[in-house]
C-alpha cells in the first residue's frame, strides 16, 4: 500500500493542498481511517493521506456571545475535561465521555465523529439537541450549514471533494433551559449504542416553550424528531406529558435489526430513554419550573 503524505499547518494550506489532489483521506484522530486502510476496507484506497493535526486553529474551543465554537480536531477527552463545555454545553461533555475507550477518546475528534457519519455516533445527538451548525471550508471560502443537513446515509455526508469541516457552532444552555444525553448499550463502556438520545427543553412558567429531541441508532442517520418537538411545545412539563412523548417517539422512529439489537427492542427502549432524558433535562433547568 503506497500513498503520498501531506501535513499542512494552516486552514488555508489545507484548502490549497486539497485543491491539488484527486483522491485523498483526511487524517484526524485516525481511529477509523487507519483501521480501514490497514484492512483494505476503503474502496478505492486514497492516493494521499492529509494529516491535519498540525493545524492549531482546529483544536480550539472558544466562547462567543451565546455560542461555543468547537474546532473539528477537538478530542473527545478535551470535550469531557473542558470547563467551558461542562459549564455551557454539559450534554456534549457527557456524550463525548461515552465514546469508546479512554484510548479512543484521547485520539478521536468531534469532527471525525461527524464525518464518519455513523448512525450510532454518540456526540451527534447531543450536537443536534444543541442546534449545532458546522462551518465548512473550501476554495470558495466558508459556509455555515445545520448539522442535520450534513448526513446523507450510513457513512455518507454532503461534503464534496475539497470541502472539510473546520468548526462546530453550538448554542449555550441558558438558565431557563436544560438538556440531557442518555445511551443504552450492551455494557456501560466500550459499547456502540443500541440507542442514544439527547433532549433539550426551554421552560417558561412550567410550560415547554421550545424543545429539541435527537436520536442515534434508530435510522440510517442520526435524527431529530421534529413532529415530537412540535407536539411538546405548549405542553406542561410533567411526568404524564413526558411518558406520552416516549410513546410518540416509539411510533416515529424506524429502527432495524442488527448485531446489537432487534428493532422491537429499540422501539421499547425509545419510550424509556425519551422519558428519562426529558426528566433529567427538566431537573437541570435552573429557573421557571418544578418537576411533578
Amino acid at each position: 500500500m503506497e500513498f503520498s503524505y501531506y501535513n499542512p499547518k494552516s486552514i488555508q494550506a489545507l484548502v490549497d493542498t486539497l485543491g491539488g489532489l484527486h483522491s485523498y483521506a483526511l487524517l484526524a484522530g485516525g481511529t477509523d481511517l487507519l483501521v480501514k486502510m490497514k484492512e483494505k476496507l476503503l474502496r478505492p484506497m486514497p492516493e494521499a493521506v492529509v494529516d491535519i493535526n498540525g493545524i492549531d486553529a482546529l483544536h480550539e474551543i472558544t466562547d462567543e456571545d451565546d455560542y461555543l465554537w468547537i474546532g473539528a480536531l477537538v478530542r473527545h477527552t478535551a470535550l469531557t475535561e473542558s470547563a467551558l463545555v461542562n459549564k455551557k454545553a454539559l450534554i456534549l461533555a457527557e456524550a463525548a465521555g461515552q465514546v469508546g475507550s479512554p484510548q479512543i477518546r484521547n485520539r478521536g475528534t468531534v469532527g471525525g465523529n461527524i464525518c464518519n457519519a455513523s448512525p450510532a455516533a454518540d456526540t451527534v445527538p447531543a450536537l443536534l439537541a444543541l442546534d449545532a451548525k458546522v462551518k465548512i471550508a473550501s476554495e470558495g471560502g466558508f459556509q455555515e450549514m445545520p448539522l442535520a443537513d450534513v448526513f446523507q446515509g450510513p457513512g455518507r455526508t454532503c461534503l464534496l471533494p475539497g470541502q472539510f469541516i473546520s468548526q462546530i457552532k453550538v448554542q449555550q444552555i441558558k438558565p431557563d433551559e436544560g438538556a440531557a444525553f442518555l445511551k443504552f448499550g450492551k455494557r456501560k463502556a466500550l459499547a456502540i449504542a443500541i440507542i442514544n438520545c439527547a433532549a433539550w427543553v426551554k421552560i417558561a412558567d412550567g410550560i415547554i416553550s421550545d424543545t429539541r429531541i435527537a436520536f442515534g441508532s434508530v435510522a440510517p442517520t442520526p435524527i431529530r424528531l421534529y413532529e415530537l418537538e412540535k407536539w411538546l411545545i405548549g405542553k406542561p412539563a410533567n411526568a404524564e406529558v413526558f411518558a406520552q412523548a416516549g410513546v410518540i417517539a416509539a411510533q416515529l422512529i424506524k429502527p432495524i435489526d442488527d448485531v446489537r439489537s432487534k428493532a422491537s427492542y429499540r422501539t421499547r427502549l425509545a419510550r424509556v430513554i425519551v422519558f428519562r432524558s426529558l426528566v433529567t433535562a427538566l431537573e437541570r433547568v435552573q429557573v421557571g419550573c418544578s418537576f411533578e
